[in-house]
């Protein structure tokens, strides 16, 4: 029988390398916390990992949006709530200046905190969000939703654009109200109005001092219709709520099961790394006791 040495040497060698490359797996595994250290080690599992992330990426796409969403909706929720605000004191005004033991100068003093209100209206229709775009502008984002002409006529300069943000796979979320849709549309007894409109009827009663009852009705339907609008942009924030509530659970259900894929046994890996070395060390000595032995040892 013939021996050969040189055979054996280079068994024992590849099976060492094997081992070492197999300690060196399972040391990177530990001190990443990771099961998965590139795709080629379980392209199966690489793919599901990859997918988990994608979609847990998505998840956080969404909440995003939907805190874009929360913030633009209570801007224009306090919008509409300074709209009634406005419109109920100049209606309080208007039912105090009928009153006929205030004199000339009772009224104007009276008409002159309704402009000053008007003013104040004109504010609100202009506000804009934090990243200074314009709340009520439609897709105009980039300019004022209403201007003064040079006779100090207020129009709008916005458009109706109804701008959306998506908040899950087959979800969309308003994010306001246009202008027109808001200020522009008061209901009036045959048509609708402008909420500049209502007031400078108002505004207008108070040179002859005789307020028609079409303009103070305006009023209170101004009022009524506001506070429709308040009540939309409410239930659009609800729905922002309990959407993100789904999300942050659907968000923690993937990290689970993120980590079920990704994360390492660490015990289970210590336990075969101990095992490993100790085969390695145990193989390391026999080929050098048996490297240093001669023919004529194994003919004895």
């Amino acid at each position: 029988m013939q021996i050969s040495t040189k055979l054996f040497n280079q068994q024992t060698l590849e099976r060492l390398s094997d081992l070492h490359g197999e300690i060196q797996n399972r040391q990177a595994r530990i001190a990443t916390g990771k099961d998965l250290l590139k795709a080629s080690d379980d392209p199966i599992a690489a793919v599901n990992i990859s997918v988990a992330k994608e979609q847990k990426q998505e998840l956080a796409r969404y909440l995003d949006n939907i805190d874009r969403a929360k913030n633009k909706l209570e801007l224009t929720e306090g919008a509409m709530e300074q709209t009634v605000n406005i419109l109920t004191r100049i209606y309080e005004l208007t039912i105090q200046a009928e009153n006929d033991i205030h004199t000339p100068s009772d009224r104007a003093a009276i008409k002159m905190e309704i402009s000053q209100l008007k003013e104040a209206m004109f504010q609100v229709v202009n506000t804009e969000d934090a990243s200074g775009q314009a709340l009520f502008s439609g897709y105009k984002v980039n300019k004022n939703a209403f201007a003064k002409d040079l006779d100090g006529n207020i129009q709008y300069m916005g458009d109706r654009g109804q701008n959306y943000l998506k908040i899950a796979e087959n979800m969309t979320i308003i994010t306001g109200i246009d202008g027109a849709t808001a200020f522009l549309r008061v209901p009036s007894e045959n048509d609708h109005k402008s909420v500049f409109r209502v007031i400078e009827a108002i505004e207008d009663a108070f040179d002859d001092g005789d307020f028609p009852d079409v303009a103070i009705t305006d009023l209170q339907r101004g009022i009524e219709h506001f506070s429709l609008q308040q009540t939309y942009i409410g239930a659009q924030l609800n729905k922002a709520n309990i959407q993100e509530e789904a999300l942050q659970r659907r968000q923690i259900v993937m990290s689970e099961n993120l980590t079920k894929l990704e994360d390492a046994d660490i015990t289970k890996l210590v336990t075969e790394l101990q095992t490993m070395l100790v085969n390695r060390d145990a193989a390391t000595q026999a080929f050098a006791k048996i490297g240093q032995q001669s023919l004529f040892d194994f003919l004895r």
